[in-house]
């Protein structure tokens, strides 16, 4: 009985005890902060993929499209990173330029940016992106994504760096310098 009389009179914490709780708090978000950071960065990475495999799943179908309808897509072989097709969108305007090595008309031209534009901003809600797509044997073989063309690095995968295991200097899908880049296929060290 005098134990629970005395515990019922204690009515605040010592220093230690404050001291104790306040290393542990320390010792739990020391741990804990690194691994949200990392995860964060994973999911950017995941999200960057996922954007790359729809942009190369549309403009594999606008490419099959125009085949069907007549037009000559080129369907040689990919060697040098040609032929290929650079889509820039920046505030829902779309800019997209074609290698040398695919040839496609200015009807052709203006018909694909403006069905990329309305499918992307209306089915997926890109209004920003920067893509390379690489072309081989009469398709996107390989595509490179970045969220916005303010974020596009230098240096960014080749098409010969999609058989690579080795491409990133660090975590799959981030640059060197810290941007998250999308590809589809995805590029992963192992």
């Amino acid at each position: 009985m005098k134990t629970i009389a005395r515990l019922k009179a204690k009515k605040a914490f010592t220093l230690v005890e404050l001291v104790t709780v306040i290393a542990i708090i320390g010792i739990l978000a020391a741990i804990l902060i690194p691994t949200m950071v990392g995860v964060a960065q994973t999911a950017r990475v995941s999200s960057a993929n996922l954007s790359a495999n729809d942009v190369r799943k549309f403009v594999n179908m606008w490419i099959t499209k125009l085949d069907t309808t007549g037009h000559y897509i080129n369907k040689a072989k990919n060697v040098e990173n040609d032929p290929y097709i650079i889509i820039d969108a920046s505030n829902g305007e779309y800019v997209s330029t074609f290698s040398d090595g695919f040839w496609v008309t200015d009807e052709d031209e203006a018909e694909m940016v403006k069905s990329l534009s309305d499918y992307l901003i209306t089915n997926l809600g890109y209004r920003e992106l920067y893509a390379v797509g690489y072309l081989n044997e009469g398709a996107v073989e390989a595509l490179v994504y970045f969220v916005n063309s303010s974020e596009v690095t230098e240096e960014y995968p080749s098409f010969a760096d999609f058989t690579r295991t080795d491409y990133w200097s660090g975590n799959n899908g981030i640059a060197e310098d810290g941007t998250v880049i999308g590809t589809s296929p995805q590029i992963i060290n192992g």
